[in-house]
């Protein structure tokens, strides 16, 4: 699910070139290796701190799909909801420059009722399919590093629906699942027992029968602290024939007042001696950019590389594809034939 991070600000107070206790407003921890520190300037009594701060998430999308089917039904089940999540991110993805995508996963599934090779194939397909509809809609393949997998015989996911259900001999099921037996017979004993076959092929299966896409971002925010400057008091005119005396130097200091926050997060970070950043603030910006432009580039050589592969992929999936549609029908001639024997029975 998406990363959620509390707004938080941290200050220090450098009173007499001495450490005092800092003032948190919003006690969350922050990752201060992935804060970027753009600039440190001084505005009149403030000194102001410009920084990005980046954090890894990730948004999981699921879409169902009917039985033997491997074209997306956008009104099937909870599919309009998902696709509609899908279209709001990319729509935020598109407008925040902040926001880099490092890759996505699009998995398809099948459920293990059926012939293994034909579902193997299903799953593939219904993998495919779902990439061709985030490419024709948001052009995937050639803005991020996509990859396909797919599960012909989703059992694990079953396991878990059967197990949050009320269906009739429950813990007969999950002791077949759970065995050791190959999925053709587990299919098999699970025939055996109208009601509970009735029940899966109504409430388990059809859920199964999905496709799962992943994507992995980063996220960043602009964030801007301003720290007022402690001015030392005037000193009062001595007095007519002072004693003499022996005053410790009065110097200025941060005393750690956060003033202003203009948009994103404040996070915690030391506060060095102004002087050591100012001179600096260019070429920190330099190098931010520099790193930006670079990021871009490698993702358009992995993009490139990505599609050679998936040419390479589609090629061998075909030359498969045949192979596995014999196999197939076989299989399901095969099946056919134990039905038959078992109705004589």
């Amino acid at each position: 699910m998406k990363t959620i991070f509390t707004t938080f600000a941290f200050s220090l107070a450098l009173c007499a070139a001495a450490p005092v206790a800092a003032q948190t407003r919003s006690a969350v921890a922050a990752r201060t290796a992935d804060t970027v520190v753009l600039s440190e300037t001084a505005d009149g009594d403030y000194i102001v701190r410009r920084s990005i701060v980046e954090r890894q998430a990730d948004n999981d999308y699921s879409v169902r799909y009917l039985i033997n089917l491997a074209t997306l039904d956008a009104m099937l089940a909870g599919n309009s909801s998902q696709l509609n999540e899908l279209n709001t991110f990319m729509t935020g993805l598109l407008k925040d420059s902040l926001m880099k995508v490092n890759s996505v996963v699009i998995t398809g599934y099948a459920s293990p009722d059926g012939p293994h090779a034909f579902n193997e194939q299903l799953a593939k397909n219904r993998a495919r399919d779902f990439r061709n509809y985030v490419d024709k809609k948001y052009g995937f393949s050639k803005k991020f590093n996509v990859k396909t997998a797919f599960v012909a015989e989703d059992w694990d996911m079953c396991r878990k629906l059967v197990a949050q259900s009320s269906m009739p001999e429950k813990r007969t099921v999950l002791r077949i699942i759970d065995g050791s037996e190959s999925s053709e017979q587990k299919e098999l004993s699970l025939k055996k027992m109208p009601a509970v076959w009735a029940y899966m092929a109504e409430h388990i299966l059809p859920p199964v029968r999905r496709v799962s896409m992943t994507i992995n971002y980063d996220e960043g925010s602009l964030v801007e602290q301003r720290t007022r400057i402690c001015k030392p008091a005037p000193k009062p005119a001595p007095a007519p024939q002072p004693a003499p005396q022996v005053c410790e130097p009065v110097q200025t200091c941060y005393c750690g007042e956060i003033d202003e926050v203009i948009t994103g997060i404040v996070v915690e970070m030391p506060d060095p001696d102004a002087s050591a950043y100012s001179g600096n603030a260019h070429n920190v910006r330099k190098a931010a950019r520099r790193d930006i432009r670079n990021g871009r580039e490698m993702a358009a050589s992995g993009s490139r590389e990505a599609e050679r592969i998936d040419k390479q992929e589609v090629k061998a999936a075909k030359k498969m594809a045949k192979k596995e549609a014999k196999a197939a029908k076989k299989a399901a001639k095969a099946e056919r034939k134990i039905a038959r024997e078992m109705g004589r029975r």
